[in-house]
């Protein structure tokens, strides 16, 4: 991906009185952030410490990139969304209350909100996102027959899973994704999206009964 910490840092201006701070050289740290939990960074990015943001950023920047891929569909946008995402941490970091989640659900919330801001303020259908540029490897050549068979007929599951993700509602499409790519428990969804957990299990049950009906019937599974 193009962006970086740096990029993130460079891009906020002063909002609400909250001083503007120095883009951190991209790879350099003043201090080894690695040993502190999601919460203790949060409170160091709270007291604005771009170091703290920085290493929030490295953690974060591939789950939240693949969480915006897979709810858009669009590689250029999932980019441009977690741009904002971070920008967003950085200005709104005073309003994470650690007594209401950890970080980690603040965070989703926070790519969620921008994803939903932007898709509905363009009315956006995004194109399909082809698998190698969505991060997946392509067959190798030294692959053997069976090896390269397998891998092939994995893509094409994988496109056919895509699709019908596709044709769900949003609210349904969010909880799929959240809870099987990102692995978010119904509690942590439930603070993601704002919806109670009962009315997210229900929407997750019917998004699977409708995502095995489409997939067993083929409707999604023909080759563009």
């Amino acid at each position: 991906m193009e962006v970086s910490a740096t990029l993130a840092l460079s891009a906020i201006s002063p909002v609400g009185g909250r001083p503007v701070v120095d883009p951190v050289p991209s790879g350099v740290l003043t201090f080894d952030m690695s040993p502190l939990d999601d919460g203790a960074l949060m409170q160091r990015v709270v007291g604005g410490d771009p170091d703290a943001f920085a290493a929030l950023y490295r953690r974060y920047e591939r789950p939240l990139f693949n969480f915006l891929l897979r709810v858009t569909r669009n590689r250029s946008l999932a980019e441009d969304l977690l741009q904002e995402t971070f920008t967003r941490v950085w200005r709104a970091a005073r309003t994470w209350d650690p007594d209401r989640g950890p970080a980690r659900s603040w965070l989703y919330k926070v790519a969620l909100n921008a994803a939903r801001s932007e898709l509905a303020r363009k009315a956006h259908r995004t194109p399909h996102e082809p698998l190698d540029a969505g991060g997946r490897e392509l067959p190798d050549e030294t692959d053997s027959e069976d090896r390269l068979a397998a891998r092939i007929d994995e893509a094409h599951q994988a496109r056919a899973v895509a699709r019908a993700l596709d044709t769900l509602p949003a609210f349904m499409k969010e909880v799929v994704v959240l809870r099987c790519q990102q692995q978010l428990s119904f509690a942590e969804i439930a603070r993601v999206t704002g919806a109670p957990e009962g009315t997210l299990k229900s929407r997750f049950h019917r998004a699977v009964v409708a995502l095995r009906s489409r997939l067993a019937s083929g409707e999604v599974c023909h080759d563009e």
